[in-house]
């Protein structure tokens, strides 16, 4: 065998395993590790970059007397923080249930 396959079960011990419902874990490419790490990466950054610039704006709409003036940019930062909440949500779901 090759160094980098690691060694096989006996066939008895795979089909008793998959009688059992244990599945073998395929381990992740670099390629795709790498890819996962900027992805959630990415996500918790959009997150937290729209919690942060949504308190700056409540904090602007606070020293105007309650008085929104842009809400475009209101929900621009709360879309920012959907996005980069489901998206980790998400990820976690696919890794946790590959």
């Amino acid at each position: 065998m090759n160094k980098s396959q690691p060694e096989r079960k006996p066939l008895r011990q795979r089909v008793a395993d998959r009688k059992r419902g244990i599945k073998e874990v395929v381990p992740l490419s670099e390629r795709m590790e790498k890819f996962y790490k900027y992805l959630k990466l990415f996500f918790t950054t959009c997150q937290y970059l729209g919690l942060i610039l949504l308190l700056f704006s409540l904090g602007t709409i606070v020293t105007n007397e309650f008085m929104v003036g842009n809400w475009d940019m209101i929900v621009i930062y709360s879309a920012m923080f959907i996005i980069g909440r489901a998206g980790l949500t998400i990820m976690s779901t696919i890794l946790k249930f590959k």
